[in-house]
């Protein structure tokens, strides 16, 4: 009970000490003799298990399946739906666009797989690792600690606000991911990758909360975002047997696709923000 009191008396700190025990989880695992596969699933598995350890110690409420008041939610499983049709489509698209030897040579000609059997379900089970981390940490604790926070203060409309606040960070985080460059990765195609990443980023974080906040499932939340991950990169990864090092390629092809999910994002964005005002009206 002591420990619900302090996330329940200093939100904001308690947000702040949960980003800064993630980033800690990516830094203390020995990744040097690893390979990248392995290294990733191993720092994303370690950061989601302490995350879910602190909602289970600050905020066992938040791992419930779902919020008392949440039975009808029909806008949400079309919402879901959408955003996993979308993944999978840019996961083929990128997939029957990847040059076949690297960047910059033309659509690939061959689809023979390059991952063995083991290295897919190692990358799967990156995915289920990255969504439980990712949702425990900025929707289960940065999102709630925010609404908490400005609720709190008496401020307006503070579900909404935190969804924003989340949203921003949660893009952010992905402009760190996309600062390195591909090979002959440069000029107005990269640069415009490099804005358009955190805002799809962004964007998909919105929805997450809007779902999270209609249906209080994390659970709901970390399916929805590992499937996404895995229909929008395992096609490619497939094909060639490796993570991509950077969103950033500078390739036309790579950028349309980024485009074209950042803009199919909007709607489902919009909706969101719709219920999110309502939730804060309602409380």
């Amino acid at each position: 009970m002591r420990l619900r009191n302090i996330r329940n008396s200093h939100p904001l700190a308690y947000a702040a000490a949960a980003c800064a025990l993630a980033v800690i989880c990516f830094n203390v695992v020995p990744v040097d003799a690893l390979d990248p596969l392995t290294a990733s699933l191993s720092q994303t598995v370690l950061a989601a298990l302490c995350m879910f350890g602190v909602l289970a110690a600050f905020d066992p409420s938040s791992l419930k399946g779902r919020r008392q008041g949440s039975a009808s939610i029909s806008p949400f499983p079309l919402a879901c739906g959408a955003l996993l049709f979308m993944a999978l489509a840019a996961g083929i698209v990128s997939a029957l666009l990847l040059p076949p030897g690297g960047l910059g040579e033309g659509p690939r000609h061959s689809l023979d797989p390059a991952a063995s059997p083991e290295e897919v379900a190692l990358f799967l089970l990156l995915c289920l690792a990255t969504g439980a981390f990712e949702e425990a940490l900025f929707r289960g604790i940065v999102f709630k600690g925010f609404a908490a926070a400005l609720a709190k203060e008496g401020r307006n409309r503070p579900v909404l606000v935190a969804a924003l606040v989340q949203a921003l960070v949660f893009g952010l985080l992905h402009v760190t991911a996309s600062t390195s460059l591909a090979p002959a990765a440069s000029g107005a195609v990269a640069a415009a990758q490099t804005a358009a990443k955190p805002l799809q980023a962004a964007l998909f974080g919105f929805v997450m909360a809007g779902v999270f906040a209609r249906t209080g499932s994390l659970w709901l939340l970390v399916g929805v975002h590992a499937a996404f991950n895995a229909l929008s990169e395992a096609p490619l990864f497939v094909l060639t047997g490796s993570l991509p090092s950077t969103y950033i390629t500078g390739q036309p092809a790579d950028l349309a696709v980024l485009l074209a999910t950042t803009v199919l994002l909007v709607p489902l964005a919009v909706s969101a923000a719709r219920f999110l005002k309502r939730t804060d009206h309602q409380g």
